[in-house]
C-alpha cells in the first residue's frame, strides 16, 4: 500500500520515477502499479516511451513501450521470456502479435484468453493511460499459473 500512496520511489540504480497509474487485475497476481522512467525502447527505428508495471507477485513485473505518435499509439509489453504488440484496427484496440523467446514461455500462455484479448476497448482511438491500464490489467490473464 506504502508503494501506491508515495508520488517517487528510488531504486538500486538511483533512478528515482513517479507513480503514473494504478490498477487491479482480478488475477491471482493482484493489483498493478506503473511508473515512469527514462527508459527508451527502440524498435522499427522509432523511439518508444517506457512504463515499468510492478504487480503484488513481482514475478509478472514487465514493462509496456508506447509510441504516441499517430492517430492510434502503439504499445509493446515485454519482458525477458515474451513481447507482446497491440494498436488499434476497425475493430478496436487489443493485442496483435506474440513473440516468445522460448518454448516453455509459449506453454504458460492461454491461446483463448489471447483471442479474447484482440479486443479490449471497441473504439478505434485510445488515450495512453487507458491502453497501459488495460494492457496492464488484462496480460496477465493471458498467463496460466
Amino acid at each position: 500500500m506504502a508503494l501506491v500512496m508515495t508520488t517517487g520511489l528510488a531504486f538500486a540504480d538511483g533512478e528515482i520515477t513517479d507513480v503514473y497509474t494504478t490498477g487491479k487485475t482480478n488475477t491471482p497476481v493482484g493489483d498493478f502499479v506503473v511508473r515512469t522512467t527514462n527508459d527508451v525502447f527502440h524498435f522499427q527505428g522509432t523511439e518508444y516511451e517506457v512504463f515499468k508495471v510492478y504487480y503484488d507477485n513481482p514475478a509478472m513485473n514487465l514493462n509496456i513501450a508506447v509510441n504516441a505518435e499517430g492517430k492510434c499509439k502503439s504499445f509493446i509489453a515485454y519482458t525477458k521470456d515474451y513481447t507482446l504488440f497491440y494498436d488499434c484496427n476497425k475493430y478496436g484496440f487489443g493485442v496483435r502479435k506474440v513473440m516468445f523467446t522460448n518454448p516453455d514461455a509459449q506453454k504458460r500462455f492461454d491461446p483463448v484468453e489471447y483471442q479474447h484479448q484482440s479486443v479490449l476497448r471497441k473504439e478505434r482511438k485510445i488515450e495512453k493511460k487507458d491502453a497501459v491500464e488495460l494492457i496492464a490489467g488484462f496480460l496477465p490473464g493471458m498467463q496460466n499459473s
